[in-house]
């Protein structure tokens, strides 16, 4: 009978252990607060991005409150953005792409109409990743398209397609690439086949331009044709390329180079 009387009493302390250990397991809705915990508690509005035109969307010309990025062509620009009607898009050396931030304001914004786009609004992208793709606050409270970071511009003496007369104004504004480049510029490399874990330097507008470091390239990009002259304001000996050069050995021009035409 006392061996039966123990048994009962372990079972029941058993009991109670287990009733104990359930108690101070956490309540299961602890991730979900978790959750909560880590959500904004209030999200900037964001457009919506989406591949193509807004033609194949049937959105109507001027209807506002959306805009389109295309890869295209302007004059001498290959490639550079241009928007639904066809005009060079463009980007400014005294704003910033990380973070992007706009310094063009007032009588500049008005000479350089901001591309803007409502925060329920749809940017159509036709030759643009979604990924270089983002928006910036301006500071009327606009919000401003920006690629690879750069706030995107038009600019109000072009008013065909075709046109860039925005280029190379004051050495800082030059048309935008899909990647937030400057269209028509020639990336210098002082390392040979491009490589990056070498300085780099680059130029972009008309005519002819000095190397800030002259006499250090062995790889070029170029967005077309350019020249590569031996002398200061493009004088000496001269090679003229297209497109990538890994190598300037072969041409007899490595670390040759001093200024650069176009």
């Amino acid at each position: 009978m006392a061996r039966k009387h123990f048994a009962i009493i372990a079972a029941l302390t058993a009991i109670g252990v287990t009733a104990c250990t359930h108690q101070e397991q956490p309540p299961r809705h602890t991730s979900a607060l978790a959750v909560e915990k880590n959500t904004p508690a209030k999200a900037e509005p964001t457009p919506l991005l989406l591949t193509g035109t807004a033609r194949m969307y049937n959105v109507a010309p001027g209807s506002g409150g959306w805009a389109q990025l295309r890869a295209g062509k302007a004059g001498a620009l290959d490639p550079v953005l241009v928007d639904d009607t066809g005009l060079t898009l463009y980007r400014f050396d005294k704003d910033s792409s990380n973070p992007p931030r706009s310094r063009c304001d007032g009588d500049c914004a008005t000479a350089w109409p901001p591309v803007t786009v409502a925060g329920n609004g749809r940017v159509f992208l036709d030759g643009v990743r979604k990924s270089d793709v983002g928006v910036v606050r301006r500071t009327d409270g606009t919000l401003q398209v920006t690629v690879g970071g750069w706030p995107v511009y038009r600019h109000i003496e072009d008013t065909r397609p075709g046109q860039t007369s925005g280029h190379g104004v004051d050495g800082q504004w030059f048309g935008i690439t899909s990647s937030g480049e400057k269209a028509g510029s020639t990336i210098l490399f002082d390392g040979t086949a491009f490589t990056d874990s070498e300085p780099t330097q680059a130029v972009a507008g008309r005519g002819c331009l000095n190397l800030p470091r002259p006499r250090v390239t062995s790889s070029v990009s170029a967005s077309g044709w350019v020249t590569l002259w031996s002398g200061p304001d493009c004088t000496g000996k001269s090679v003229t390329i297209r497109g990538k050069v890994a190598d300037l050995t072969a041409a007899r021009f490595d670390n040759a180079v001093v200024s650069v035409s176009n």
